[in-house]
């Protein structure tokens, strides 16, 4: 009778799909970003992002006198795909004794290692934006001051992505103050609603004093090759190998569309 060997319980293409399914719901950032795969399976890895400039607005006419034409100004700037991936190690026997748990974790966590860097990657990102704000978003009013600095005329869907422990002096500088009152819960979406903006992410992946406000779409993720996953085994540990990889690219999109907000660096 054929021995069932461990390696035989590893199916890479099935771990693959899995992986591609589950990784957008676990890029928190995604659902602020936009998202582009219709370079999946194109030659090259230097991507060129066309850029346009506003018209202005319209102007008065007279009748039978032409209109003079606006040209249309456009910059483009090139991004570069990158590689990323994770591989983890698993003994025969916690595979053979634990068939989907075991490698049901190795898709789980190899699914985490390629968003939390994709994640890292959106920061800096953000960290590009060439309107900022001198200040923390540790209050309402910095934050409504810092949203100034688009010069929008119209609310245009703003996040704040602001580091987790910024985020608890944020809350805490809406409680008043004075007699008996109590640190009490207040919901994020309260919060948003108070700072002017329509969805906070908090995330450690922000420095603590520095924290980005993003209009919708802002930014960019690109997927050239969706996440593959090998596997490969080691016949002296008796180990089956699990690497994963993913080809992408996240850019600044729009550069008027993210405003940093950090204090200045005065050099002492």
């Amino acid at each position: 009778m054929p021995e069932t060997k461990a390696i035989d319980l590893v199916n890479p293409e099935v771990m693959a799909d899995a992986v591609s399914a589950a990784l957008p719901n676990a890029i928190r950032f995604a659902p602020y970003a936009r998202t582009d795969d219709t370079l999946v399976g194109q030659a090259g890895d230097t991507i060129t992002r066309p850029k346009y400039g506003y018209i202005g607005p319209a102007e008065d006419l007279e009748e039978g006198v032409p209109m003079d034409p606006t040209k249309m100004n456009m910059t483009t700037s090139k991004v570069t795909v990158k590689e990323a991936g994770k591989a983890v190690e698993i003994t025969e026997t916690a595979i053979l004794t634990n068939v989907s748990g075991t490698l049901g974790e190795a898709e789980s966590q190899i699914t985490k290692a390629i968003s939390d860097k994709i994640e890292i990657d959106y920061v800096a990102a953000l960290d590009t934006a060439s309107l900022s704000f001198n200040g923390t978003a540790t209050s309402p009013e910095a934050i409504l001051d810092a949203i100034d600095a688009f010069n929008d005329e119209d609310d245009e869907g703003y996040v704040l992505f602001i580091n987790n422990k910024d985020y608890t002096k944020l809350v805490k500088s809406l409680f008043n103050v004075g007699g008996d009152t109590q640190e009490r819960a207040i919901a994020k979406a309260q919060v948003a609603e108070v700072v002017g903006v329509d969805d906070i992410v908090k995330t450690r992946r922000a420095a603590e004093g520095t924290s980005y406000l993003q209009k919708q779409d802002a930014v960019e993720i690109v997927w050239k090759k969706h996440p593959e996953i090998k596997a490969d085994e080691d016949i002296l540990a008796r180990s089956i190998v699990l690497a994963g990889n993913d080809f992408y690219t996240v850019n600044l999109f729009d550069d008027s569309g993210v405003v940093k907000i950090a204090a200045a660096d005065t050099g002492a």
